[in-house]
Order: structure tokens, then sequence, then C-alpha cells
């Protein structure tokens, strides 16, 4: 098939790499995939299988299916000729998702069960299952990389985004100080250093506390991989990759219920914090860093509960569903 999707850049966020992600997927299935945004150049930070063309060239292409999950694209979207054409929400509050409700051609997806009822109940119609995103051959377990001591809590370190969490998370591991054995904190952003979305100034750091900005997926990967404990305090999130991504590399999880619903599961591979405050994200990662008992009983959890997530299984779930609604 012929498939499109319109995004409004090719940046570090989970939302590009969903697109980018399934577009592989797709295109691994033998599908012609196309990926229309403003500027039209390949990702830079990920590999990308198909083609990459400016949103203009988005009018004169026909597709038979056209995929779209921001508001800034959508007018391209749904000018763009196609057989079908999905809205695929993938936050809460998406300032893109009343003009998809309001338009009855559009098919509606959303990336998490919580998502998928509350567009459900603001639309009165049927949402495709769009959840999950894991590549499970990159994320994975390698203990040779994870030293016995100091223990190392990794935590995703974008400030200029309150709704990641990352001060609550600091305050937290402040008030650990002396209550549990020795550990570092680090933190990582895609941010350039000394730009203006550089996270580092008036961060309030812990002890034994550093950042590391910009890590290619190689770097990342092994940021999981080396680290016992992730925390994650997210609110109005569609999808926590990060999360999930720590999950699959064998770090022991401490997430809030926000974008973790799905694949986070109380005390069977993670430690769900049931209220996003210091007091409680604090209380969660001194249990996984005090119990080792505990902490290595989810460490090994993750990764195989990881493993039903991937992209290939989504990708393909998302064209049977099309294909059966059609």
């Amino acid at each position: 098939m012929r498939l499109a999707a319109f995004l409004p850049h090719v940046g570090v966020y989970g939302g590009v790499r969903r697109f980018i992600e399934l577009g592989n997927a797709w295109t691994a299935m033998g599908h012609d995939v196309t990926l229309y945004h403003p500027g039209g150049e390949p990702p830079g930070w990920l590999p990308f299988a198909g083609r990459t063309a400016r949103l203009e060239a988005a009018a004169g292409g026909v597709s038979d299916i056209a995929w779209c999950g921001d508001s800034g694209t959508f007018a391209a979207f749904r000018a763009h000729h196609a057989a079908t054409h999905v809205y695929y929400c993938v936050l809460e509050r998406d300032p893109g998702l009343p003009a998809a409700i309001a338009d009855r051609a559009v098919r509606l997806a959303a990336n998490s069960a919580p998502l998928r009822r509350q567009v459900a109940s603001r639309s009165g119609r049927p949402v495709l299952d769009g959840i999950g995103g894991i590549r499970v051959d990159r994320f994975r377990p390698d203990p040779s990389v994870r030293a016995a001591a100091p223990l190392r809590v990794l935590v995703n370190g974008r400030r200029s985004r309150p709704k990641k969490g990352t001060d609550l998370i600091l305050a937290a591991l402040r008030s650990l100080a002396g209550s549990t054995p020795e550990f570092e904190t680090v933190l990582f952003d895609s941010a350039a250093p000394g730009s203006s979305d550089d996270p580092r100034p008036g961060a309030r750091l812990p002890a034994r506390a550093r950042y590391v900005l910009g890590p290619s997926q190689e770097e990342l990967v092994r940021l999981y991989q080396s680290s016992h404990v992730f925390v994650a305090a997210e609110r109005k999130a569609g999808w926590c990759n990060t999360a999930l991504e720590a999950l699959a590399c064998g770090a022991a999880l401490a997430c809030t219920r926000s974008g973790t619903t799905d694949f986070a599961h109380h005390g069977e591979n993670a430690l769900v914090i049931p209220v996003r405050h210091p007091f409680f994200i604090a209380r969660a990662v001194r249990r996984l860093l005090v119990e080792a008992a505990l902490r290595e009983r989810l460490q090994q959890a993750g990764p195989p509960s990881a493993a039903a997530w991937s992209w290939e299984r989504l990708a393909a779930r998302l064209l049977d569903q099309v294909a059966a609604r059609a």
C-alpha cells in the first residue's frame, strides 16, 4: 500500500519517533511510505527507510492511508488525496483533536488505553487501537554494562517541559540523602549545551548528579542498560516512551500512571507512584534503592513484559484495523 504520514518536523520527540518507527516497520512489510513535513529532510537522529518530502508536495500525492497526529499539518493531511485519513492522537489535550472529531470522514486512533477511552467519549466514534511502540531489538538488557556500585538512577532531564516532572523527581532524590545506599543520578536530554532549552541552568541537582546532553541512540541505550533505576513522573502523557525503553533495557521502573498504564503493573514489573508529588516519588525510589531483592526482581520482569509492545506488532495491528473497517 501507499502510506503517508504528516509531521511538524523530524526532531527528537516521542510523537515524531512514533511515525518514523511505524514508517520503518511498514516499509519492512513491503509498503511504500512517505513522510511529509515542512522541511522535507530525513531525520538526522534516527534512520528512516521510507521517503521524506516537503509538506507542499503532499498536495500532488495519492495514498491508500494518510496518518496525522499534529494540528499544524492537519490542513495538508486533509488536502492530500487518500482513500482513508486517520488522525492518531498521541497526547492528552491534543490541539488537533477537535478538528479531527469535527471531520466525520477522518478516522480516529490513540496510543494508549486511557487516551482511547477519552477520545471515544469525546467523539462518540470508534477509536483504533494504536497502543504500543518499542524497538525490542535495540532496547534490550546488557548486564555487563551495569556496575555493581554505585547504584545509578536515570531520569529524563527535559526541564523545559514541566509535564515531564523532572524537577519533582530531583526534589524527591534530594530528600533521599543519607537514607539509602550511595547512588548517582544521570539526567539526559536532547537539547544542545548552551541552547535556550539547555536544562542545566537552575537545576537543583542532588549529590553525585550529572547531565548527558544530546546522546545518540546508541548512547541512550547504554544509559538505560547501565542504570539500576529509572524514574518517570509525567502528567497528561499519551505514551511514555522513555519508561518503556528503560523497562525493556532491564532498569527497575518507578513511574506515575500517565502514559504507562498499558505496560507498567504495580509490584509485577514496576512500582507505580500513586500521587505525582516528591514525597510519593521518593518513597518509591527509596524502596528500589534499599530493597535489592525487589529491584532485581523488577529488573528481570521488565524486558519480557516490554516485548508485546513492539513497533512491528503495532504496525500490523493498525493496518489490520483500517482494513477491517473499510
